[in-house]
């Protein structure tokens, strides 16, 4: 079997082989002698290549490069932007251009008749509605010349239901307020790639350490048993204690193979948030420095509060459904509005040939109207419905405000208290791990000299590697503890200095 061939490969193989032999067998024929085409080889599970040494600075200006979350997000702000651009050209002029041809034929006569008749319409944020408003119309047919041109302005201004400059630039501010929650959604998103990229990055720290930790217990272990077997052909140890520490090794290299794929899956778990290769064989560069962060509790919770980008967020949503709340009570009014015209007519054209031929034709007429419009809406509940649902709204959110100040604060107090209990954790497995440090060569000393048994110092060795791998956990807890707080807070981008383009 060729090497790197996997098992499960070869006895498939070996299958095949047999199942040619015995069809060649039945029909009295001998096997081809010619071996068949080599597969092409699978590609490795694992990275392979350069080990590429990063920071997590790098890391994280390489995830908001390519993250494809952020990418999305980004995305989505071109549409979102968009929608806003639209609501706020409300009160700007919109123009619709209408044309026609027809041709007709009737009694034997042809006719031809067009039509263009552009419309112009402007909405002021008073809630008046100008219109403008031009038909041209020329007809031919039989010697027969003819056109129309009519110019008409209007005006239609609410007095009571759409009536008001709050009213009707409601719809602008909401969706005004919608960008700014779009723009939080988009920080939050942020916030959480880089959060997630931190933690994925402060994993492979820890995994390299471990790894560490295990190759270094491994070669004490193995140092150890050297210096027993030394012992034992000095006749100063019974052969039969080296299987206790061979027992030690063996379940070392499993510790180091369980370690290594640890190692790897951090490795593919950071490559994929960073949107890289998943063969690059990446490596935190960074050294674990953990250093006391003292934190006032009262003035991260007021930071919490400015901050967070979903309070934030309720924040505006409150403010949307007090303006539909707004605009929901003056939909309930009369619709009375004052309303004025002004029209001009010109007819132009021909008289027909046989009556007088080239004589034009042409009249021109003026008028205008002014008055009041009134429309009372009866048995019409939609109304009421809709102040109904926009009143429970506004409740609803101020509610789920007051709810989310209080969540907040106890996710603040809950954040500072894990900081400090976890440094407090700190401290002590570091402790914990100098002393077990110290007292493992202590037992080597007193077994160098008779008066320690090789099971104490393969204990002793046990608590070592254990203590060395609690005081990593402690401290890799510790930093992870103040990027939660750091997200609690919504103070991320901040901290890493990044500043959005929304």
């Amino acid at each position: 079997m060729r090497q790197g061939v996997a098992p499960n490969m070869a006895a498939g193989w070996a299958g095949a082989a047999i199942l040619i032999l015995t069809a060649s067998a039945v029909k009295g024929q001998m096997p081809p002698t010619h071996p068949p085409a080599a597969s092409p080889p699978a590609p490795t599970p694992t990275a392979s290549g350069p080990k590429l040494p990063i920071s997590l600075a790098d890391a994280v200006f390489i995830g908001l490069r390519d993250n494809r979350t952020v990418k999305s997000a980004y995305l989505a702000r071109v549409s979102e932007k968009f929608d806003l651009y639209v609501a706020r050209s409300r009160f700007q002029p919109t123009a619709v251009l209408n044309a026609g041809v027809e041709a007709s034929r009737n009694s034997g006569v042809n006719g031809l008749t067009t039509t263009v008749a552009p419309t112009v319409s402007w909405l002021v944020p008073t809630g008046a509605q100008f219109q403008f408003s031009w038909t041209r119309s020329n007809f031919n047919s039989g010697g027969v010349d003819q056109g129309t041109d009519i110019a008409q302005l209007s005006l239609t201004q609410p007095l009571l239901k759409g009536a008001g400059i709050k009213v009707n630039t409601a719809p602008v501010r909401i969706a005004e307020l919608q960008e700014k929650i779009a723009q939080l959604s988009l920080k939050s998103t942020v916030i959480d790639a880089v959060s997630n990229i931190i933690a994925a990055y402060r994993s492979l720290l820890e995994a390299q350490q471990q790894l560490v930790i295990a190759q270094e217990s491994l070669e004490r272990s193995r140092t150890q048993l050297a210096t027993n077997q030394a012992m034992v052909d000095a006749g100063r140890m019974a052969a039969a204690e080296l299987l206790q520490t061979q027992s030690d090794i063996a379940n070392q290299q499993v510790a180091l193979l369980e370690a290594e794929q640890a190692r790897n899956s951090a490795q593919l778990a950071l490559l994929r948030l960073l949107a890289m290769d998943l063969h690059t064989d990446i490596v935190a560069a960074d050294p674990i420095a953990v250093e006391h962060v003292p934190i006032d509790l009262n003035r991260a919770i007021a930071m919490a509060i400015d901050n967070r980008p979903d309070y934030l967020s309720q924040n505006r949503s409150l403010e949307q459904a007090r303006l539909n709340l707004t605009v929901a009570k003056n939909a309930r009014l009369w619709n009375l509005s004052a309303v004025g015209s002004i029209q001009h007519e010109t007819v132009r054209g021909l008289t027909p040939i046989e009556l007088n031929p080239g004589v034009p034709v042409n009249s021109n007429g003026t008028s205008a109207s002014v008055g009041l419009q009134l429309s009372i809406p009866i048995g019409d509940h939609t109304l009421a419905q809709g102040e109904i649902q926009a009143t429970t709204t506004v409740r609803s959110d101020e509610v789920q405000l007051d709810d989310l100040r209080q969540q907040i604060e106890a996710q603040v107090r809950d954040a500072v208290q894990g900081v400090e209990l976890t440094w407090r954790r700190v401290e002590a497995a570091r402790e914990a791990r100098d002393l077990a440090r110290r007292t493992l060569e202590l037992e080597r000393e007193k077994l160098q000299a008779g008066r320690a048994s090789n099971f104490e110092v393969l204990s002793f060795e046990t608590s070592l590697r254990a203590a060395d791998t609690q005081a990593l956990d402690a401290e890799i807890a510790y930093l992870n503890a103040i990027t939660g707080l750091d997200q609690q807070l919504g103070t991320t981008l901040d901290t890493w200095k990044i500043s959005l383009n929304p």
